[in-house]
């Protein structure tokens, strides 16, 4: 993220114009970036892969056909909103599907040459981590995926809730601190 000239989001707001200026590479730039924390926000809420691909899809298509309303935010928090808002309409819909509880290893896809046994420990790993989130409250749950996996500062959490800064900070740490808690197996 760029400081220059005081706007922390004039390099986001760049790469979005050149996005709707149709330049290929900036907007594989933009989901280079951004395409990996979408879809593991969708895994996080609980949606099995392949659900989760085609959210993640819904978000980048929406994306870019809306880009050129994007404005006065970073990109991360932009596609946050839109990827929690889609997230919302898939929930609603009567064929949602969340992965079960006993799926542990359902994300595990090692590649060639990784050691099976360290790639079904990784997937577990991720599964209960998962699995844990998916059970903490509301606003805690978003403000950890929000500040965790798009990077969103603290400001702009509360900013999107609007909450006051000290009451995200006070979120952000009961969610951290119930997290541990259930990781540990203290649920």
């Amino acid at each position: 993220m760029s400081l220059a000239g005081g706007d922390p989001w004039a390099e986001d707001r760049a790469l979005a114009s050149r996005c709707v200026l149709g330049d290929e590479a900036a907007w594989s730039e933009l989901v280079g970036r951004f395409g990996a924390r979408i879809y593991s926000h969708c895994r996080f809420a609980g949606l099995r892969p392949a659900d989760a691909e085609d959210v993640c899809q819904e978000v980048l298509v929406s994306a870019y056909r809306s880009l050129g309303s994007y404005a006065g935010c970073s990109l991360a928090t932009w596609l946050y909103r839109l990827t929690r808002r889609r997230l919302a309409d898939h929930f609603r819909s009567p064929q949602r599907r969340l992965v079960p509880s006993g799926d542990a290893l359902a994300a595990a896809d090692p590649s060639p040459g990784e050691n099976p046994e360290a790639a079904a420990a990784a997937a577990a790993d991720a599964a209960r981590t998962r699995h844990a989130l998916a059970a903490l409250a509301e606003p805690a749950r978003g403000i950890l995926v929000a500040y965790y996996l798009y990077e969103t500062p603290v400001r702009e959490i509360a900013e999107e809730l609007g909450m006051p800064v000290n009451t995200v900070k006070s979120h952000l740490h009961r969610g951290r601190r119930e997290l541990r808690r259930r990781l540990e197996g203290r649920s």
